[in-house]
């Protein structure tokens, strides 16, 4: 056997109104089977409201700090409210599953769904010839800030321009970066 090893975690699972805790190990013997054993501990009634401050830490993180972007004459807005209604409802076509909330709205920033806040919070927008970057950020353990840009499209030439995600266009990390990349021309290699 290559070797073998015991993982123990705590655990706290809910249903309904009632908390379950307890503990968890796996034993890992690598080569062979994987055994699951639970320890469940006391169940304690809780209602369906979390506690305020745990409340406003999952779901109403303070907006991250964002620098600056200059992006050559590129008009910013800070509020949904603010986009015209074409790329409006692009983002909230693009974003139905899980949906998006307004700049400085609640948002789920865990891993943890804990009822219908939305999974991602706008933070900043910036139209720039054909397009509008959208600057957002995504909850959970692999979530952080991201950009996607709408490029605009001519259905026919009476009709009036609209927006459409263009593939490619989400990145993470640094966001100025990344939206002078997309103004250049620049997609990531998976579409995202």
């Amino acid at each position: 056997m290559a070797g073998k090893g015991k993982i123990v975690t705590r655990y706290v699972a809910q249903s309904g109104d009632v908390i379950l805790k307890g503990v968890a190990s796996v034993v890992l013997l690598l080569g062979a089977e994987l055994a699951l054993a639970s320890a469940p501990g006391d169940i304690v009634p809780q209602g369906n409201a979390l506690p305020p401050a745990t409340w406003q830490e999952r779901n109403h993180p303070d907006m991250p700090t964002l620098p600056q972007c200059d992006l050559d004459g590129a008009r910013a807005v800070y509020k949904m409210a603010e986009l015209p209604e074409t790329v409006s409802s692009e983002i909230a076509r693009v974003f139905a599953s899980g949906g998006i909330s307004e700049a400085d709205g609640p948002f789920n920033s865990t891993d943890f769904v804990d009822g219908p806040v939305p999974r991602r919070r706008f933070l900043r927008g910036y139209r720039s010839g054909d397009y509008w970057i959208i600057w957002f950020e995504v909850g959970g353990n692999a979530g952080g800030p991201r950009t996607i840009a709408l490029r605009r499209f001519i259905r026919a030439p009476a009709s009036s321009p609209a927006f459409q995600a263009r593939p490619g266009t989400i990145f993470a990390g640094d966001l100025c970066a990344a939206s002078k990349a997309i103004l250049a021309g620049v997609v990531s290699a998976n579409g995202g």
